[in-house]
């Protein structure tokens, strides 16, 4: 898949940006912005130099050169990246550990990741995150639950999915 190919299926989304409570996902629109979202994972601009230098590698824990990362979380800023040597480009997210990085696939494909984002503005239609919930926010157990439960059939990921809807429901109850 070309970086064009990408940014296309990419802007078929609704909204660049998408919350549902405090938790979001701002998706690049452009070339440019995916380049920038390499920096830090795959490739690193040297600022006295105009090449790129390397940062992945093949071991585990590495980050890998297959890994192209198209969104960033908004709360964490935690990479989503598709995996390009797979046709149906899974989607995952990482963080990076003691151990290398440790990854959580959130989707079975691109076009499932798309999906479950535009379900999550259809149910929550936030233009940012919020703080504290609102006469807006989602309350409402059965809606969740089947969100929850769509999330996972779309996807094709659980544990991913059931974790995004504990920490929301979570958010609801703090004080």
């Amino acid at each position: 898949m070309t970086d064009k190919e990408l940014i296309s299926k990419l802007n078929t989304l609704t909204n660049k940006e998408v919350f549902f409570g405090p938790q979001g996902f701002n998706n690049v629109t452009t070339i440019d912005e995916l380049n920038q979202a390499q920096l830090g994972f795959g490739g690193s601009e040297l600022e006295q130099s105009s090449t790129n230098e390397n940062l992945s590698g093949e071991e585990a824990g590495c980050w890998q050169s297959s890994w192209q990362v198209f969104a960033r979380d908004t709360e964490l800023g935690d990479p989503y990246f598709v995996d390009i040597r797979e046709n149906l480009l899974p989607v995952y997210t990482g963080f990076l550990a003691d151990n290398g990085w440790e990854v959580e696939q959130v989707a079975e494909s691109l076009e499932a990741y798309i999906a479950c984002i535009q379900l999550l503005f259809k149910h929550g239609q936030q233009t940012q995150a919020q703080f504290f919930p609102d006469d807006t926010t989602v309350i409402d157990d059965v809606v969740l639950q089947q969100l929850k439960q769509q999330l996972i059939e779309v996807s094709g990921c659980q544990h991913f999915w059931q974790l995004f809807m504990q920490c929301y429901l979570d958010w609801l109850t703090e004080e």
